[in-house]
């Protein structure tokens, strides 16, 4: 087909050079350079400038099929490798079966560009052609070899790409096999394993890259990531105390180490590591901001004061650091200079600072001017309304006037019809008020509107678990929530609870030990004893609560579970 059949081949020529003209007018060098490659092997046959200047409006339209056709066309007579590379970019994306041709022109017209080899490898991992598979591997590894790249990550990286992966991951084995004193090839072949989720496998192979080589900081962080996916956690923290023991200069394994022990709420062991990372990066924003944070979570004020004001010099820092200072004075005490931070915070973290200000004005006992500081932003802030109203409601209901709060969350959800924050908003304080019939009526609108909302149905199924004759229903509602979310130590604790509800202690045993293994909530604790104190097993009833009352002192969930199960013990 062609593009200007009408058209002598002198106009064709002339188009031509115009659009040239105009290409390397307007586009980046690396660009320009090859349009003018490509065009210059054509630019003598008029018959493969149109195709080529077809292919080039083709693309630049999105229409990739058309483009591709005219690259193809012209790419053998043109032997030029920029329309190969173009032609096989585009047929890989298209899945096009003819894009082979394309590939493997590439490689030969460039034998030294790695990405030739990769998309031909790709390509014959596809295919399920193994011996083309291993010619393009080889040729892939000489190349990196040349240019002192990692052949055997780039090779795990294509194969884990591809549609074959039963080939892949044989044709990554059968490299390490060959190279079986060389640690890149254990690390290639885990990251096959991991790809695949064979966490065991994947492990023995960084195992035996380890063994091989102890001072490449991304085995250790790759094995200490599997050992966590798997549950490890004690073992992830020990292998990487280790790494960091023996290579104390690595800032990546310190890192690694230091995000370890806050994601398990470590933070004091976490603030030394960090500490240690930002006296070797000083300029590290992230660094920075990573040790002021544990210094305000961990309370240690003076630290934390100063290096927020360290980071309010910092570029385009100023609103972040006078969000956090905030904090630091309203953790410390000093409530106006809290506000004063407060008050002069802008852009993304504007709402949050009125948000702080408005709840502390609220401890102070200024609830009027609280509620106002935040019904004027949300005016202002139609974006943060939702959140604005939620907080408002938060404030009103924490005050004990909970009609006023209902009432506000009538006008929100009237603003914002089904809007599932609201409404779980109201349900729950439908329930807080002694409505079980708000508390169903929104969340079973919640759940209507998205069936898979699993705190929706976990929250209506535990409330559920208080009416013998609504038992079965509520563990239907808990079941569904647990398929979505197996792992939320809320959904396991209603799990727990509604067994035990239905009588059976063994089974509710099992899933508050797991609830309480997550998060040791006092409500969480307060069930697993009871559950333990019926069971017979008092001695360990008493110490769980023991325990978790240290943490929480006055909580009720604790205190009316031993208070009643002492007293139906003084009854019997």
């Amino acid at each position: 087909m062609k593009l200007f059949p009408k058209k002598s081949k002198s106009l064709d020529i002339c188009f031509a050079a115009l659009l040239l003209l105009s290409i390397s007018v307007t586009a980046a060098p690396t660009v320009k350079q090859g349009v003018l490659q490509s065009a210059n092997a054509v630019f003598n046959s008029p018959e493969l400038m149109s195709h080529y200047l077809a292919g080039e409006i083709a693309a630049h339209d999105g229409d990739l099929a058309t483009a591709f056709e005219h690259y193809m066309q012209i790419m053998i007579p043109a032997n030029d490798v920029s329309i190969a590379r173009r032609a096989t970019h585009i047929g890989l994306h298209l899945k096009s079966k003819a894009v082979a041709q394309a590939a493997q022109l590439w490689t030969q017209l460039a034998p030294d560009d790695i990405e030739a080899w990769k998309a031909l490898l790709v390509l014959r991992v596809n295919a399920d052609d193994r011996d083309g598979a291993v010619e393009a591997i080889d040729a892939l590894m000489d190349v990196a070899e040349t240019q002192q790249s990692d052949g055997f990550i780039q090779v795990a990286a294509v194969v884990a790409e591809s549609g074959n992966k039963e080939l892949g991951l044989e044709l990554v084995k059968s490299l390490a096999e060959r190279h079986d004193r060389d640690p890149k090839a254990h690390y290639a072949l885990a990251i096959a394993y991991f790809a695949q989720k064979d966490q065991q496998a994947a492990e023995a192979s960084l195992r035996a890259a380890l063994s091989l080589k102890k001072d490449d900081p991304k085995i250790w962080v790759l094995l200490a990531r599997i050992l966590d996916v798997n549950k490890r956690t004690d073992e992830s923290e020990k292998l990487l105390r280790l790494a960091v023991e023996q290579l104390p200069d690595n800032d990546l394994l310190r890192l690694s180490y230091a995000e370890h022990l806050v994601i398990h709420e470590k933070y004091e062991q976490a603030y030394k590591e960090f500490q240690l990372l930002h006296e070797a990066l000083p300029e590290n924003d992230e660094i920075t901001q990573a040790l002021g944070s544990l210094a305000i979570e961990l309370h240690y004020w003076s630290d934390a004061r100063e290096i927020w004001s360290e980071m309010m010099a910092g570029h385009g820092r100023k609103d972040r650091a006078l969000y956090f200072l905030g904090q630091v004075e309203e953790g410390s005490g000093d409530v106006e200079k809290a506000h004063e931070y407060y008050s002069k915070v802008g852009g993304v973290l504007r709402t949050d600072a009125k948000i702080r200000s408005a709840q502390l004005l609220a401890k102070q006992g200024d609830l009027p001017k609280a509620l106002k500081m935040i019904s004027t932003a949300r005016l202002s802030n139609m974006e943060d309304a939702v959140r604005l109203y939620l907080v408002e409601s938060d404030l009103l209901s924490d005050a004990n006037r909970g009609m006023q709060a209902m009432g506000l969350l009538d006008k929100a959800l009237a603003e914002h019809p089904q809007q599932a924050d609201l409404l779980y908003a109201r349900g729950m304080l439908g329930d807080e008020m002694g409505s079980i019939e708000i508390l169903e009526r929104d969340m079973r609108t919640i759940i209507e509107i998205d069936p898979e909302n699993a705190q929706a149905l976990n929250a209506l199924g535990y409330t559920l678990t208080a009416y013998d004759d609504r038992l079965h229903e509520a563990r239907e509602l808990i079941n569904k929530a647990y398929a979505l979310m197996p792992e939320s130590a809320a959904i396991l604790d209603s799990m727990g609870w509604v067994e035990f509800r239905l009588g059976n202690l063994d089974e509710a045993e099992k899933y508050l030990r797991m609830a309480a293994e997550i998060d040791p909530d006092s409500e969480i604790m307060a069930h697993l004893g009871e559950v333990l104190w019926l069971k017979g097993e008092r001695e360990e009833a008493h110490q769980i609560w023991q325990d978790a009352l240290l943490i929480e002192p006055e909580s009720e969930h604790l205190l009316d579970a031993i208070k009643r199960l002492h007293q139906q013990d003084k009854q019997q």
